[in-house]
């Protein structure tokens, strides 16, 4: 079979794989990929199978355990002989992305009738468990002459991980090469998401940076501790854009040669002083980096996990917070790790700093400690350092699942998860996620969602989290290949790949999940957005030439389903590279505040109100439309409203889009106030590095 037969037969739907519909389309991206070392008389160019085509597989995506899941595949006329789909179930190796699959079932297809001069086969099943599956095909001409068709082997780019299998049209392969499966996510019939969380717009806060709202609790150096009895370092100038860190490129030749024991005085009371700015970008939900305890500025290396570090207050200024925020509309999400704390905590007390009986006190390994089970000691290793195993560096000591903890992190009516929940949080923010055990997970969540079941929970995932969303751990995750993907586009790359990403995504996950994901494009683990696509210091020229693409950004996380999770400062432009300088204090005019680039703040409140006074961005549907290497449009719509989005991330004049698949009629831009008229079969011109959200009158 020839391509332009099977462009035919796919015509209508391949727009959902981002494929641009035309005899010139992207199929270097999209085709099957047959590998030329398959050795067979089959004629592989006529197997096609596409997972994101209804004409292929029904229903889209993720299902509902019990749901009758059925495919199709096409095979050159009368030269196959057999056809078995393969079920397996995924497995994920260590604390990465490196999937592996256990063969569990097989289905027999049937021949059921000839489409274009094609076999087609089919198959119906359903899965009753709720499980991550994978499927494949092996397509048999003789019992020696067969082939595999598989998942395609498409990378996506996120940091630290390496994601293969898109979805969408799949690649052939031999019987004894390895076979990337396609995702089947299977997840509870019982799935339940708080209601209030369908159109959420997140603001994510690293709190000794956003704002300085009570100078009386700022550390004092040579009275505020860092390990140990070192000093730490205080900016007393807020303004000062680089956080500290050993070298010289933070440009600073005094500071010590500490990481994270430098601070800024940034406090709750400060974030208190500023939601009704917040208000302004459509802000519902505060997440919240931890806000407990701890020696560093980062807070993640938990000293006591029941007290608020008094840097950033006390209990009443977090439950003052949390009422001013509900005044407003608003809730409180909260970080924390409960994979690790402190070495220099009240529960290791390495140091000796504290009244409790330490599992590590003065450096010597408890037994009779009451925290002696909720950490792996190494009683021969020959430093302190060495004797507790640890996450990264000897700061961070890794806490053992035992039963003592877990009754001490989630399952006591006092524990760390419900007490903060009683004391007004409306969720949790779990940190490095994959390397608690599954286990841990479901029975934390279990008892979370049972006394209080209208929070919400999120995962650190950087990978596809489709294990942790099938209804047993987490509602939704932190959608690092949401930011890569825009990151992608942004900076001027293919656009096709940055859809094939996102097409993935919503394949895989299921669609309660799908609309709730924190789409977040910077955050603390990494640089700034605005860093990425080359705004890497705060420069005026440099500025005005690259402000249009952090637009584009802000377009795609505003228009797109999921919830647009904003760094703090990402709406006025600030930069920032690797850490720590993606952590800067965000620079308030009344403070003394120099940099940033305040011009962009209209441009982010605009959006944000196109969001909220629009439900179909936050719960239409979506399908994708006419997508080529620089350009991405899609429709979102719902019962009462019609809108089109457009992106052009090209520095050519314009990009033509030929409508398919689109209400015709009268649209209004959201952004401009322009009228245009839409038609099917239409073009449409976009400027370069250029946008429209348009609306149906």
């Amino acid at each position: 079979m020839n391509r332009i037969t099977i462009l035919m037969i796919t015509a209508l739907f391949f727009v959902s794989c981002g494929g641009a519909v035309r005899p010139d389309g992207p199929w270097s991206v999209y085709e099957a990929g047959v590998s030329s070392k398959v050795e067979t008389s089959i004629d592989t160019a006529s197997i096609f199978f596409n997972s994101r085509d209804p004409f292929f597989k029904q229903p889209f995506g993720a299902v509902v355990q019990g749901t009758p899941v059925t495919l199709h595949i096409l095979t050159k006329k009368d030269e196959i002989t057999k056809v078995n789909v393969v079920i397996s179930t995924q497995f994920i190796l260590g604390n990465s992305a490196q999937e592996k699959y256990r063969p569990v079932d097989s289905f027999p297809m049937k021949k059921t009738g000839v489409t274009n001069g094609l076999d087609l086969w089919e198959t119906k099943f359903a899965l009753k468990d709720i499980a991550v599956y994978g499927y494949h095909f092996e397509i048999y001409k003789t019992s020696d002459d067969k082939v595999c068709l598989g998942d395609n082997t498409h990378k996506v780019d996120v940091p630290y991980v390496n994601i293969k299998g898109t979805g969408g049209i799949g690649e052939i392969v031999p019987f004894s090469k390895y076979i990337f499966p396609y995702t089947l996510t299977v997840f509870t019939n019982k799935y339940s998401v708080p209601a209030w969380s369908d159109k959420m717009i997140i603001y994510y806060i690293f709190p000794d940076r956003f704002k300085n709202g009570n100078k009386k609790n700022d550390p004092v150096i040579g009275k505020t501790k860092f390990y140990g009895q070192k000093d730490i370092e205080f900016h007393t100038n807020w303004n000062d854009p680089l956080p500290y860190r050993p070298g010289t490129d933070d440009g600073c030749k005094f500071d010590d040669n500490e990481y994270c024991n430098d601070f800024y005085g940034g406090d709750l009371e400060g974030i208190i002083q500023k939601l009704d700015y917040l208000k302004t970008l459509g802000v519902n939900v505060i997440y919240l980096n931890p806000i407990f305890f701890a020696p560093s500025n980062h807070k993640y290396d938990t000293g006591d996990y029941m007290k608020i570090d008094p840097m950033f207050g006390d209990l009443a200024v977090f439950k003052k917070l949390v009422a001013e925020a509900k005044k407003r509309g608003m809730v409180i999400i909260l970080d924390v790790s409960l994979n690790h704390c402190g070495s220099d905590s009240i529960y290791m007390d390495r140091y000796a700093k504290y009244p409790t009986f330490g599992a590590f006190e003065g450096e010597v390994i408890q037994e009779k400690s009451p925290y002696y089970d909720w950490f792996e000691f190494v009683p021969k290793a020959s430093t302190a350092d060495q004797k507790y195993q640890q996450w990264a560096n000897p700061t961070l000591a890794n806490l053992k699942e035992s039963d003592s903890y877990k009754k001490f992190a989630f399952i006591a009516p006092d524990s760390v998860t419900k007490y903060w929940m009683a004391q007004g949080a409306a969720g949790w923010r779990m940190d490095v996620t994959p390397w608690v055990s599954d286990q841990f997970w479901m029975e934390w969540q279990k008892e979370l969602k049972k006394s209080y079941p209208d929070s919400i929970t999120f995962s650190e995932v950087w990978f596809d989290a489709s294990k942790y969303l099938i209804g047993t751990m987490f509602d939704s995750t932190m959608n690092y290949i949401f930011r890569s993907s825009a990151i992608n586009f942004a900076k001027g790359g293919d656009a096709l790949k940055t859809v094939e990403a996102l097409e993935m995504v919503r394949e895989n996950y299921p669609e309660p999940v799908f609309y709730r994901l924190m789409n977040l494009i910077s955050g603390h683990d990494l640089p700034r957005a605005f860093y990425e696509i080359g705004y890497t210091k705060y420069d005026k020229k440099n500025y005005e030439k690259m402000k249009a693409r952090l637009e584009l950004i802000f377009v795609l996380q505003f228009t797109y389903p999921g919830a647009p999770a904003i760094y703090y400062g990402d709406e006025i432009g600030m930069t920032g590279g690797h850490d720590p300088f993606n952590r800067g204090p965000y620079p308030w005019h009344e403070d003394g505040g120099t940099y940033g680039n305040y011009d962009f703040l209209p441009f982010a409140q605009k959006l944000a109100k196109i969001r909220t006074d629009n439900p179909v961005f936050s719960t239409g549907k979506i399908d994708m439309l006419y997508c080529d290497n620089h350009t991405i449009s899609y429709k979102r719509w719902n019962d009462k409203a019609f809108a089109i989005v457009v992106m052009n991330n090209s520095k050519k004049e314009s990009s033509v889009i030929e409508w398919k698949n689109v209400a015709d009629g009268e649209y209004t831009d959201m952004l401009s106030g322009k009228s245009v008229s839409v038609k099917t079969g239409g073009t449409f011109e976009v400027p370069p590095v250029g946008y429209a959200v348009l609306m149906k009158k």
